[in-house]
């Protein structure tokens, strides 16, 4: 995001805001000393929850240049041009209409600023071994439950669509033969009982699904992955 002393960040989607709190310490090491104001960097940032947002400004209480805001993405209550980067991790998928998410984080950045977002693409979503068809209805059962689950693959053209130049796309796959964390992380379980709930697979299907996942994972064979996609570019005409 070439951050430095003075930047003025906006990031979407901050949750517990610990991003949030890392980039005002990148932007000034005095962050701690002194309020907001227009001289000195600062960090906006907003998400779409309460409870969130509570948390959050708990968490960094002791940081006068990061600045809480509720605010639906889709719709950022800021002009046109004020904040000199913007920044988004894994939040588009969440959002119904990430495209135009998109286009409010780019159209709050100044001429010259950078979006930098990171989402993943639940269509590289992949699970070993299993039955080709049961395991291909359970990994998309999985992505479908993400509004924008493919919005990895679009961030780079959207960009260009957008007119943003030096644009750097870094694929990024995460992987895990520990099947204990796949569940955790990607509601295996749950997932294998809704699809069994909403008449993708038979009970059958499911169960023997999960066994072999769990021989696998005896037997040292289980894996997964996914990969996501870290897109940045800079705002100006091409």
């Amino acid at each position: 995001m070439n951050l430095g002393p003075g930047s003025k960040i906006l990031e979407v989607g901050c949750g517990l805001g610990q991003d949030a709190k890392a980039i005002a310490r990148m932007i000034d090491s005095r962050v701690y000393d002194r309020a907001l104001d227009d001289d000195g960097g600062f960090v906006v940032a907003v998400d779409a929850s309460r409870k969130m947002l509570k948390e959050a400004s708990i968490i960094a209480r002791n940081s006068n240049c990061v600045q809480y805001c509720l605010a639906d993405a889709r719709q950022l209550p800021f002009g046109d041009g004020v904040f000199d980067g913007a920044r988004a991790d894994r939040v588009l998928q969440h959002v119904s209409e990430s495209k135009i998410a998109l286009g409010e984080m780019i159209r709050t950045v100044r001429e010259g600023g950078r979006v930098v977002v990171y989402e993943p693409d639940w269509g590289t979503f992949i699970i070993s071994p299993g039955k080709r068809e049961v395991s291909r209805t359970m990994i998309q059962l999985f992505g479908d439950t993400f509004p924008s689950g493919w919005i990895g693959r679009q961030l780079p053209g959207l960009l260009r669509k957008e007119r943003l130049r030096n644009i750097q796309v870094e694929p990024q796959t995460f992987f895990t033969c520990d099947l204990p964390l796949a569940d955790q992380v990607f509601d295996l379980a749950n997932n294998a009982r809704r699809a069994v709930e909403m008449g993708c697979v038979l009970q059958s299907q499911a169960a023997e699904w999960l066994e072999e996942l769990e021989r696998a994972r005896r037997q040292g064979c289980f894996f997964c992955s996914y990969t996501g996609f870290l897109v940045c570019g800079e705002k100006g005409r091409m």
